[in-house]
């Protein structure tokens, strides 16, 4: 996994995270193609280069995750001056309440540990409009797609494992993509922590702390598989509860499988 981050992680001038999914074996002996699948952080700061390498690569759409707050504070502009489909949605939740919980304090790694798998078990339905679009999308043939959110951890690290185990991807191999974000990018950048900026909810709260809620952890991961299987039974399952069409999960596999 680690050897060919260097292939999956895009040299962009701007970009935060942004890495090909391609490559990835499923469990029938197939495997993910390279060049149509690709999960992000936010694009807000590309440049005109990356723009233009973007746009050779062919990517057709982008779903973006974030909240409307953190789109109007950074903005994806490359897509709509490149032609290419934007989508995202009018909403203001916040992964796991962070801002809250850090306001009430967080005392050690143990706990912060707790509440980013809490987070991580509702993030499937926190996010199943967002999710349901990404799939509808890949199914309908809107690929090469990009999806991201801010740090291109929490929000997209939920899409990609769903999208995977959709595909068949085994469930090892889905945690190490996740936490693969952890080389890909540094995460206590682009997750926003300053603690000298003495206005953030996360001033003061202790490194240990800030590791754990900024981290890429299997357990996180793995709180949000477990979750679908509990309450869904199976990433199907999961897909009929939000609303996609029966069909979808076999042409998203015919989309991205060879």
């Amino acid at each position: 996994m680690e050897d060919d981050l260097s292939r999956r992680l895009l040299q962009l001038e701007g970009g935060i995270n942004f890495r090909d999914m391609g490559g990835y074996p499923t469990a029938d002996g197939r495997q993910v193609k390279w060049g149509n699948l690709y999960r992000s952080g936010s694009m807000a700061r590309l440049t005109p280069a990356d723009a233009a390498q973007l746009v050779d690569l062919g990517i057709r759409c982008v779903v973006d995750f974030r909240s409307r707050r953190e789109q109007k504070r950074d903005p994806n502009l490359w897509c709509a001056e490149a032609g290419v489909t934007y989508w995202s949605r009018d909403h203001q939740e916040v992964f796991g309440q962070l801002h809250t919980m850090a306001e009430r304090g967080i005392d050690n790694e143990e706990q912060a540990m707790e509440i980013m798998a809490e987070g991580f078990r509702h993030l499937p339905f926190q996010q199943a409009p967002a999710y349901a679009e990404l799939i509808r999308r890949i199914a309908d043939g809107h690929v090469p797609i990009a999806f991201n959110c801010t740090a291109g951890k929490d929000r997209t690290g939920g899409a990609a494992a769903l999208v995977l185990s959709v595909l068949g991807v085994p469930r090892e191999i889905i945690v190490a993509d996740f936490t693969l974000t952890e080389k890909a990018v540094n995460l206590r950048t682009a997750f926003g922590a300053r603690p000298q900026d003495a206005n953030s909810p996360y001033a003061g709260l202790p490194e240990a702390v800030m590791d754990a809620l900024a981290g890429a952890r299997p357990a996180y991961i793995s709180a949000f598989l477990d979750s679908i299987a509990e309450r869904c039974g199976s990433a199907e399952g999961y897909l009929a509860e939000i609303g996609v069409p029966a069909d979808a999960a076999q042409a998203v596999r015919a989309q991205l499988l060879e």
